[in-house]
């Protein structure tokens, strides 16, 4: 846009008529829309150079316009260039936008999109852009005589090259051409502008229709689901598309160019319009059950559907993992499922659960785990298994028990996912939470799962107490409450002058899962680099004071510094020999780790493994 005013500034310099400044190019398709004389096209490429073009004819139209009372009269110039016809009655713009962004677009435009609530990006870019103009305008065009001399610049000034394919052929390489030139767009983007082009040549009026219908609620839920980057767009069309379409892994990657294949504009298949159209819906919903999943606001989750189900729970639970990628197709078809009443609320809650665990098991865990996108192509096979069998047009009559028999089926193979990529059984996953005597580096401090799992250490203590694990920090910021905050502390310090006879086992003692506890920041502050014994002394003495820890896991410490050294911390004024106070240390750490791997057995088995 800076760019374009600059190349306005520029042209207004010579004389109008003599220099034609090239602006780009327009490459349109007859629409379907089209009746008698009043032709209509479908702009291929170029629609953001004509939504800029607009908004600026459209401000500086205005001022010129504009009498003495400020009434804006529909002259000559507003029917060429903003729109046609009688205003709310007959009125036909000139230009417009995708259903999901026209009414904006048109407030924009009448100046009544001040101070409303922005739900896509291209809303605000689209806000942004106007408020820049209005502001150039403002300096530049400040009367009608300097307003009609802009319009002339762009109107006459400013040349375009206007291309319409003669044949499918032809439109499909510009398609191409368009799609893959310039700054890359996104996957989705991509898929959208085919999907748009093949509706047109295909004449398939429903889907051209859902597109509009739904394409502008995708945004807003990745929009709602704070997910805007392109990884994040790519990741929702990926599922989505392995669910609806059975992609593979890799395919899946590149759902553009493997839709293409699929729906080829060369396939006369009269169903695969349909197919499309639906699988369009199917994003769609898919697009709400990921908002759902990455935003805890998500008015979605308020739904009568989940209340007093305990589901949003578990919801809240998988998004606040540190890894997704692998389970999400499979929780978005569970969700699909569930929100057309092919599963009741026992079966969802129950296989989001399995999912948690399942992804803990495998992608969380602190030692021993696999890379991040190993086994994903299995997980996809499972989503896309589960769905073909629940989710055609005949599941709504499906009996009971192969529905039952489908989850069962769907359980089994994520156990056996669990077991081959994750522990093979109770043990070993247990031995992944300590310490590897032969690596001298692992540190569960760096663990990423750390913050996940003291926070469900913490529930589990303490059912009626709900942590939101956003709030679970690892740096200090003075403005946060401490009541609000929390911050994974050692209870052995780092900088604790106490040390063992020997450096390694010393440093070993404070890595290991056992020396770490959630505790609030404002207390953490106070206590964070005395001994043990003072801190835990000092964190009981004040635990029932208004900036004292409420934190259960502290108390579970309380309880083992008394076993251990035979006092609870509060009282304690015992003087011990360097050598007694480091092993005293190892033995509570040794109570600590334990009471953690009862609790990770406790949580992540499965029912099968349990006594």
């Amino acid at each position: 846009m800076e760019a374009l005013l600059e190349d306005l500034e520029v042209l207004a310099e010579s004389e109008i008529g003599l220099s034609l400044h090239y602006t780009g190019t327009l490459v349109l398709v007859p629409s379907a829309k089209s009746a008698g004389d009043q032709e209509v096209f479908d702009i291929v490429d170029g629609q953001q150079r004509l939504t800029t073009l607009s908004m600026l004819l459209n401000i500086l139209i205005k001022k010129c316009a504009c009498d003495d009372d400020d009434q804006i009269p529909l002259d000559d110039l507003y029917q060429k260039y903003i729109s046609r016809g009688v205003k709310g009655i007959n009125e036909i713009p000139t230009l417009k936008l995708n259903s999901d962004i026209e009414p904006f677009f048109r407030r924009l435009l009448d100046d009544k999109a001040e101070g409303e609530n922005i739900e896509f990006l291209s809303e605000k870019r689209l806000k942004d852009a106007y408020r820049k103009m209005n502001a150039w305008a403002e300096e530049n065009a400040s009367t009608t005589r300097d307003a009609r001399k802009w319009i002339d610049v762009v109107t006459c000034g400013l040349g375009l090259i206007v291309y319409q394919p003669q044949d499918e052929n032809e439109a499909g390489m510009m398609f191409e051409v368009i799609n893959n030139r310039g700054k890359p767009l996104t996957e989705l983007e991509k898929v959208k502008n085919y999907l748009i082009y093949y509706a047109i040549k295909k004449d398939a009026s429903k889907l051209k229709d859902t597109i509009n219908e739904e394409w502008g609620r995708i945004l807003k839920h990745l929009a709602l689901a704070h997910q805007m980057r392109d990884i994040d767009n790519q990741q929702l069309l990926r599922s989505a598309a392995i669910v609806y379409f059975g992609f593979r892994k890799q395919e899946s990657n590149a759902a553009y160019n493997k839709i293409k294949e699929e729906f080829s504009l060369h396939d006369n298949d009269l169903s695969h319009a349909k197919k499309l159209s639906d699988f369009v819906e199917f994003l769609s919903r898919c697009a709400r059950y990921y908002e759902a999943l990455f935003n805890y606001k998500s008015r979605f989750r308020d739904d009568d559907l989940f209340k007093g189900t305990g589901i949003v729970e578990q919801i809240e639970l998988i998004r606040a993992q540190t890894a997704h990628s692998g389970i999400l197709p499979l929780f978005l078809c569970l969700m699909w499922l569930y929100h057309n009443r092919v599963i009741n609320e026992k079966a969802l809650h129950a296989k989001l659960h399995l999912i948690e665990r399942v992804n803990f098991r495998v992608y969380m865990i602190p030692v021993g785990g696999v890379r991040s996108d190993s086994g994903h192509g299995e997980l996809f096979r499972i989503a896309h298994d589960l769905f073909c069998r629940l989710g055609g047009d005949t599941s709504a009559q499906l009996p009971d028990h192969e529905i039952e028999k489908a989850l069962a089926e769907c359980e089994f193979w994520l156990k056996e996912f669990a077991f081959e990529y994750g522990h093979r059984n109770l043990d070993e996953f247990k031995e992944c939470f300590r310490l590897n005597p032969l690596d001298t580096n692992q540190d569960f401090y760096k663990w990423r799962g750390l913050r996940y799992f003291l926070v469900n250490y913490e529930q589990y203590l303490d059912p009626s107490r709900k942590i939101n694990i956003d709030l679970v920090k690892q740096r200090r910021d003075s403005t946060s409450r401490h009541n609000d905050y929390f911050s994974i502390e050692h209870i052995y310090a780092q900088s604790c002058e106490l040390a063992g006879k020997e450096e390694l086992e010393t440093a070993r003692q404070k890595r290991r899962l056992g020396n770490f506890m959630l505790l609030e920041w404002g207390v953490n502050s106070s206590v964070s680099n005395n001994p043990i014994e003072e801190k835990l002394g000092h964190l009981e003495l004040n635990a029932n004071k208004e900036k004292g820890t409420k934190l259960a896991q502290t108390g579970r410490l309380f309880d083992d510094f008394e076993t251990v050294f035979g006092q609870k911390p509060r009282d304690y004024r015992k003087k011990l020999k360097d050598k007694t106070r480091f092993r005293k240390y190892k033995e509570l750490l040794n109570h600590a780790e334990a009471r953690l791997i009862d609790f990770a057995e406790s949580r992540w088995a499965f029912d099968s493994e349990k006594n």
